[in-house]
C-alpha cells in the first residue's frame, strides 16, 4: 500500500471521512493523520535493525587517521542510524577491523606513542577514524542501519518523511495502520490500551521474524556420524 491507502483506510477505521488526496489535504483530521503517520514510521524504524533498512556503505581507504564524515561514507542518499557491529572489514587485506576503540584506550595509545600492526577504528564528531592510520587504497565495507523507513513511488529515492501520496513503506504497512489508530486515539483523550496491545504485539512478532533468525539448539547433539577420525573409547597403550 502506499501513503493514501493507508491514509485512507486508517480514515474508515476511526470514522471519519475518506479522503481523495492525503498529503496536500486541507482537511485538519487528514493532516493529522499525516504527521501521526511520520511519528509512526520515525518510531518504528528505531526499534530494530529492519533488515529492509540495513545497507552497506564502502570506502577507499586514505593514509590518515580521520577516513572522512559517515554521512559522506554512505552517501547523501541515505541517513545513518547505525553501524551494524562487527562488520568493518578490510577487504583488499582480508582482515577484520577491530572496535571500537575506547576512548581511554586510544589517548593512552597516542601519550605512550604506541601502534599495533593493523588499525582499530573509532567514531568521533560522526567521522570514521583508523588507529594507527591505514596504508592508503585498502577497500573497506560495512554495514549499516538507515533512519529512511520511506521511498518515493520508484523506490529509488529513500525518505524519512512522506512526500506523496503515491510513497511507499519499507516497513509493514499493517503495522503503520496500527500505529495510526492507537495515536489517533490518544491523541483525542479516548481509551487505547487495547488498540496499543495489538499494535505492540503485531510488533513484537514482525521483529521475531525479521530477516529471518538461526536456529538454537538447546539440546543435545543429535546421535549422527559426521566425518573425521573415530577413536573408541578404551584404554590404549602408549
Amino acid at each position: 500500500m502506499n501513503v493514501l491507502d493507508v491514509v485512507q483506510r486508517a480514515c474508515n477505521a476511526i470514522g471519519i471521512d475518506e479522503p481523495s488526496v492525503a498529503v496536500a489535504s486541507t482537511e485538519t483530521d487528514v493532516i493529522q493523520i499525516i504527521e501521526l503517520l511520520n511519528q509512526e514510521g520515525r518510531s518504528l524504524s528505531s526499534r530494530n535493525d529492519w533488515q529492509a533498512l540495513t545497507f552497506e556503505a564502502s570506502f577507499t581507504t586514505v593514509a590518515t587517521e580521520s577516513q572522512g564524515t559517515l554521512a559522506t561514507i554512505i552517501g547523501a542518499t541515505q541517513e545513518l542510524r547505525s553501524i551494524t557491529n562487527d562488520t568493518i572489514w578490510n577487504r583488499s587485506q582480508q582482515q577484520p577491523v577491530c572496535g571500537p576503540l575506547s576512548k581511554q584506550r586510544r589517548q593512552a595509545y597516542k601519550a605512550l606513542t604506541l601502534t599495533g600492526p593493523y588499525s582499530e577504528y573509532y567514531i568521533r564528531g560522526n567521522s570514521l577514524y583508523f588507529y594507527p592510520a591505514p596504508a592508503a587504497g585498502d577497500s573497506c565495507y560495512f554495514e549499516y542501519v538507515s533512519k529512511m523507513w520511506c521511498t518515493d513511488s520508484t523506490g529509488v529515492t529513500y525518505r524519512r518523511n512522506i512526500a506523496n501520496d503515491t510513497d511507499l513503506f519499507l516497513l509493514d504497512d499493517e503495522i503503520m495502520l496500527a500505529g495510526i489508530e492507537w495515536r489517533w486515539l490518544r491523541k483525542k483523550g479516548l481509551s487505547y490500551a487495547e488498540e496499543f496491545a495489538s499494535y505492540e504485539a503485531l510488533v513484537s512478532q514482525s521483529i521475531g521474524r525479521d530477516g529471518t533468525k538461526r536456529v538454537l539448539n538447546m539440546s543435545e547433539p543429535p546421535n549422527k556420524i559426521r566425518a573425521g577420525t573415530f577413536v573408541p573409547i578404551g584404554s590404549w597403550d602408549l
